[in-house]
């Protein structure tokens, strides 16, 4: 029985090395179709193996493009490419190219690999359709990229008013400040000016009422002067009333 199960297992073996490219591809493709993209990737990794030409470099890159391996899938397609023998092969290369650069969102290469794709082949309809869509797509993104720019130099020069308005209003403040210290150091400045006015006037009025002072000083002293006059004439007055009197004759009778 081991006999038998080693021979088994011998003729496996043969039998899978025996296996040619062309059959790997085709065990491949039939896996691809059932969308079983990782197994039939295996069979074409076997089948470059065998041989390295375009096929096995194109299906490699269809089977990594539908596992959204679009950088890996570059490559093969690029491989591809070099491999190819006519014009119509390279031009389906460069279309699936475009394609992978396009999934990739490398707008750029996509089209000129689409452009190369046309040049080789102008009944490429798919590459036509699909640079148009390239183009249309890049020139919208330049657009999003102008508004942007334009949106981002509103929101600066915004920023800027912004801050421009910031600092006159804080030169304002400042001046403001500056105008109501003015305006206090003035108001100051008046009251103390004020209050010298008050106390010159005050001064003046003071030094007026002594000047006022001295004169009523001089007065009294005048009045004194006159009263000792007075006084002396009075006596005088009372000296002749009392000798005129001593000299009047009396009335005949008493009343």
């Amino acid at each position: 029985m081991r006999i038998i199960f080693c021979l088994f297992f011998m003729l496996g073996t043969i039998v899978m090395n025996a296996q040619t490219s062309h059959t790997l591809r085709m065990q491949g493709d039939d896996k691809y179709k059932d969308q079983h993209y990782d197994l039939a990737e295996e069979y074409y990794r076997k089948a470059k193996e065998k041989e390295n030409d375009l096929k096995a470099n194109f299906n490699l890159g269809n089977s990594s493009y539908k596992q959204d391996r679009f950088e890996e899938a570059t490559e093969h397609f690029q491989t591809a490419i070099s491999k190819s023998n006519t014009t119509e092969e390279r031009s389906d290369a460069y279309y699936n190219l475009g394609n992978s650069y396009f999934q990739n969102q490398d707008l750029e290469k996509a089209a000129e690999a689409y452009k190369e794709s046309i040049k080789l082949n102008q009944n490429n309809q798919d590459a036509r359709f699909n640079l148009g869509l390239t183009k249309q797509l890049m020139k919208m993104m330049q657009q999003q990229q102008q508004e942007q720019q334009q949106n981002d130099q509103n929101q600066n020069s915004d920023q800027e008013n912004q801050e421009q308005q910031e600092q006159n209003n804080e030169q304002n403040q400042e001046q403001n400040s500056e105008n109501q210290e003015q305006q206090e150091q003035q108001q100051d400045q008046n009251q103390s000016e004020q209050q010298d006015s008050t106390q010159q006037q005050q001064m003046q009025q003071n030094s007026f009422d002594s000047t006022r002072l001295e004169k009523q000083e001089l007065d009294s002293t005048d009045a004194r002067k006159l009263l000792q006059i007075i006084q002396g004439e009075e006596q005088k007055v009372q000296e002749k009333m009392r000798k005129f009197n001593s000299k009047r004759k009396k009335p005949d009778k008493d009343w």
